[in-house]
């Protein structure tokens, strides 16, 4: 599948908003699962009636996102590769910058496939490890990243209990052959695929200087590593009858 390249944060909001409205039924309630939870709710559904649960290994993390905007309907402490959770339970699965810090990734997969219904979508929003940003942040140290976080960004709080940045690990399975792999063997409909760039359309003096520094690092890897963007958004569908051969698997 070909990556459509999405440079507006408003227009990437705008179509998973859109994705997963399309999930929604008359007269029942949306069951969300939010798998490694960020500082909030990210998206808007104002239409929709939904409920809104959140698991995350960092207990501290989980009362931070409580205590700030008591957003989540059920709050799960548990590790996404052996937190028990009922099958076929959720609607949507969203989990955003999170399986790049999770190691055994396969396993993380195998739980959202079992855990989401028929019929219900699997939104995975991860760096990807084969661009300039992946290849950096898998390469340098974490305490580099505490200082970037620190900073440049600003986040004085960066490595504290609860906090952003945990440690990456880049599990090859994120890679975009291997998910689509991963989807094509579960019977999984990748629907879109799609490469988000945080800097690009950005215009101060520091994003000028990434811009510059990443395009040389493209250029030095030969073009091995992309430069135009750095995200990646998968969008997977659990067809609501699959084939006999994965039914019987």
């Amino acid at each position: 599948m070909a990556l459509q390249l999405v440079t507006d944060s408003s227009h990437e909001k705008k179509l998973l908003e859109r994705y997963i409205s399309s999930r929604a039924k008359p007269d029942s309630t949306l069951q969300i699962l939010e798998a490694g939870c960020g500082n909030k709710w990210q998206l808007a559904l104002p239409d929709l009636c939904y409920s809104l649960s959140g698991v995350d290994l960092d207990e501290e993390a989980l009362l931070l996102r409580q205590r700030n905007h008591n957003d989540l309907d059920t709050v799960i402490v548990g590790d996404l590769r052996s937190v028990n959770l009922p099958e076929h339970q959720y609607d949507i699965i969203y989990t955003a910058y999170v399986l790049e810090h999770v190691a055994d990734v396969p396993r993380v997969l195998d739980n959202f496939n079992r855990w989401l219904k028929p019929g219900g979508l699997l939104v995975i929003k991860v760096p990807d490890r084969d661009t300039v940003y992946g290849f950096v942040a898998r390469n340098t140290p974490h305490w580099l990243h505490v200082y970037y976080y620190r900073w440049i960004k600003g986040n004085k709080n960066a490595g504290k209990p609860g906090y952003l940045p945990y440690p990456t690990v880049y599990d090859k399975a994120l890679g975009r052959h291997q998910m689509t792999q991963f989807c094509h063997r579960e019977g999984l409909h990748l629907m879109a695929m799609l490469g988000k760039n945080n800097y690009l359309r950005k215009r101060s003096a520091r994003d000028r200087a990434i811009r510059v520094f990443v395009r040389l690092i493209h250029l030095f890897s030969f073009g091995r590593l992309a430069w135009h963007y750095n995200d990646l958004i998968f969008i997977i569908e659990k067809p609501t009858a699959l084939s006999d051969e994965h039914t019987a698997g």
